[in-house]
């Protein structure tokens, strides 16, 4: 391979990493901002430059060839250098002594804040982070009081900041195994609103979510507990004390999850930040969500959530 063939390699990989890291060509084409045939070009034309397919057609995704698993790291490391040489170019020295607070909603803990703390100390290890958790209320009164920087919340443009959308979950009525809507392929508001409901308490973004769902559908929904988290909720629910809605989640021996008909049965989590942050942690950290932040927390949850698009895009997101 020529110079000339290889500039043109370089300027395909991050097409490919997003397209490897969706395993949907819309959804890259999304988050890239370019129309889907110029996406698919791209893929055929860094195939033919490298001479195998990279990428072949699995059901109505993708998914990668043994050419294409093994192209990816090397495309990863490759636009990761790229990135972690300008930043250190620009910023390193400056940003690496910083502290960067966070508050985040608890059911975030698991996975997505981990993922994205990760990632970042990847290009800035010595980056220090403060977290709280709590409520949405919460980590939006820490935000006010400015005693934490960044917010990781739902539903984040309702709230006073910056926004920096991340991604988009559907919610699930959860069951127990046995239940007589466990079997239904979905279930309506109507449904749900005879059953006995476990929900989070109030200040909770999953409680708001479906106050607004009933109240939306002139409805009462009929509460019989009250829990501090999503997984107390559904340990209720294994227990047949009721049902609860959720995001949806990883299949587990107790409960089934049953899609809710209803277009408000989604949510967006999101950051906010205070406007006019000038900590260079801070703002190193919000650049870093702006770009690979959508396709690296929505890659921590896997094929449940939908990577949000925001102005620009990383060229390393991670699954």
């Amino acid at each position: 391979m020529d110079m000339g063939d290889l500039q043109r390699v370089l300027r395909l990989l991050p097409v490919f990493v997003v397209v490897a890291e969706t395993e949907q060509v819309t959804v890259a084409a999304s988050i890239l901002r370019m129309p889907q045939p110029t996406v698919s070009r791209a893929l055929g034309t860094l195939a033919d430059l490298i001479g195998t397919p990279l990428v072949e057609r699995h059901g109505r995704g993708i998914v990668l060839t043994g050419a294409g698993r093994e192209l990816l790291p090397y495309a990863r490391a490759g636009l990761d250098a790229v990135a972690a040489g300008v930043a250190a170019v620009a910023r390193d020295g400056v940003v690496g002594q910083g502290e960067v607070a966070i508050a985040f909603q608890t059911v975030l803990g698991e996975t997505v804040v981990p993922a994205l703390i990760r990632r970042f100390r990847e290009r800035y290890p010595g980056v220090r982070f403060a977290l709280t958790q709590g409520s949405r209320r919460r980590c939006l009164d820490d935000l006010e009081r400015g005693t934490s920087a960044v917010a990781l919340v739902s539903s984040p443009t309702g709230a006073e900041g910056e926004v920096i959308e991340l991604y988009e979950e559907p919610m699930v009525l959860v069951v127990p195994r046995g239940h007589h809507l466990a079997s239904a392929p979905r279930v309506t508001l109507t449904e749900l609103a005879g059953e006995d409901l476990i929900v989070l308490k109030s200040g909770y973004g999953l409680r708001d979510l479906i106050e607004t769902l009933f109240a939306d559908s002139g409805l009462e929904p009929r509460i019989s507990f009250e829990a501090d988290d999503a997984h107390t909720a559904r340990g209720l629910v294994s227990a047949g004390l009721g049902v609860t809605v959720v995001p949806s989640y990883v299949p587990d021996g107790d409960t089934v999850q049953v899609r809710i008909d209803h277009p408000g049965a989604r949510r967006t989590i999101g950051a906010v930040a205070r406007r006019g942050v000038v900590v260079p942690a801070v703002t190193a950290f919000l650049d870093f969500l702006r770009s690979g932040g959508p396709v690296i927390a929505a890659g921590a949850l896997g094929p449940y959530a939908r990577p949000a698009s925001n102005d620009r895009v990383g060229l390393s997101p991670e699954r």
